[in-house]
């Protein structure tokens, strides 16, 4: 945690009121060189709003100037985005394009103590998310489901089904454990795969619902603890050819 930086974040104004939240927590997260890396989620959870919310804030940050983001990748996995924040630079830029979103009065607020903030009532004033600038990803997450499953054909219809199901954080940790459990049922380890269906046509049928049999103790599959994987950090195989956390060196 860097203190000059909290301070910085709690006197700075961005013209809402869950976007300073979200800057706050930033500052809490970064080093004194204004760098951190926390999820996407981990903000969520610690402010208690959506992970959608977050990146609509963070996209709104950014585009003030109060931070930059670093894209990482392990391979062809994403990682953790690196944030740099920048709470001098990004001042300048927040005068003028956040002060739309600010609640009814508080472009009169000339930023002292609570003596000076304005008489208004606020009882029918509830705080409530914003609507997100911008439409959700429906890609998002494909990336990794096209990395797990185990047959990888016919990939632009398997992008079309995946778009239409708009699948949340929490159906894709389903659509994982369940995708980790038929990978080694019998239907699928026979006849070296022949019988796994194609990625499009088991998002449409929505597969990962289907009761399976467990596969045969005799024939275990390479793809094991999908259930188990921290989907933020990535996949990664060891020598023996299974999958296993990036990083994670047992």
């Amino acid at each position: 945690m860097s203190m000059e930086l909290m301070v910085k974040a709690m006197k700075t104004k961005v013209g809402n009121p869950l976007r300073k939240l979200v800057l706050v927590k930033l500052a809490d997260n970064a080093s004194d060189q204004g760098e951190c890396w926390p999820s996407y989620q981990h903000i969520a959870d610690q402010c208690e709003i959506s992970r959608s919310t977050v990146k609509v804030h963070i996209r709104e940050l950014e585009k003030s100037g109060f931070l930059r983001r670093e894209f990482r990748r392990k391979g062809e996995l994403n990682q953790s985005n690196v944030f740099h924040l920048d709470l001098d630079g990004g001042a300048a830029a927040a005068s003028g394009g956040g002060a739309s979103e600010n609640p009814p009065g508080a472009s009169e607020n000339p930023g002292g103590g609570a003596a000076a903030a304005p008489r208004t009532s606020h009882s029918f004033e509830p705080v409530i998310e914003p609507k997100p600038l911008s439409k959700p990803d429906v890609m998002e997450g494909f990336d990794r489901f096209w990395k797990l499953y185990p047959r990888k054909v016919n990939k632009t219809p398997a992008e079309k089904a995946w778009a239409k199901l708009h699948v949340t954080p929490e159906l894709f940790n389903v659509i994982a454990q369940s995708l980790a459990k038929q990978i080694s049922s019998i239907d699928w380890l026979k006849s070296n795969g022949q019988f796994i269906p194609h990625p499009a046509s088991w998002l449409n049928g929505k597969r990962w619902e289907d009761e399976l049999i467990p596969g045969t103790a005799g024939k275990p599959s390479r793809h094991t603890g999908f259930d188990q994987i921290d989907y933020e950090e990535g996949l990664e195989l060891d020598d023996q050819g299974n999958y296993r956390i990036a990083g994670n060196g047992q």
